[in-house]
């Protein structure tokens, strides 16, 4: 009875099976192929961005603090990044489609 016509309700009433809807695959164009590669190519300009930024405010910490201090001072800054870090995990990555 999986495939067949069935009666419902009370006033005689006919369903017909739902239809299945499937994705359309298309083609990946040129323009995909740029915006995948620009991608790329921004990430990896960023992640040198952030290791350099990250090695500019550890030379800033030796300059600015007296010897005593660094490891604590650098251990705020490390667990700021790491905060910032998750949150943008959290909105990026985790945030609930509508």
């Amino acid at each position: 009875m999986s495939g067949e016509l069935k009666e419902t309700g009370s006033m005689g009433q006919v369903q017909s099976p739902a239809p299945v809807k499937t994705k359309e695959r298309k083609e990946p164009t040129m323009e995909d192929y740029f915006r995948a590669g620009l991608f790329i190519l921004v990430g990896l300009l960023l992640a040198i961005s952030v290791l350099q930024f990250v090695g500019s405010v550890d030379q800033i910490i030796y300059t600015w603090f007296e010897s005593e201090y660094i490891p604590i001072i650098k251990a705020v800054f490390n667990l700021v990044v790491v905060v910032f870090c998750l949150y943008v995990l959290k909105f990026h990555l985790l945030k609930k489609k509508a």
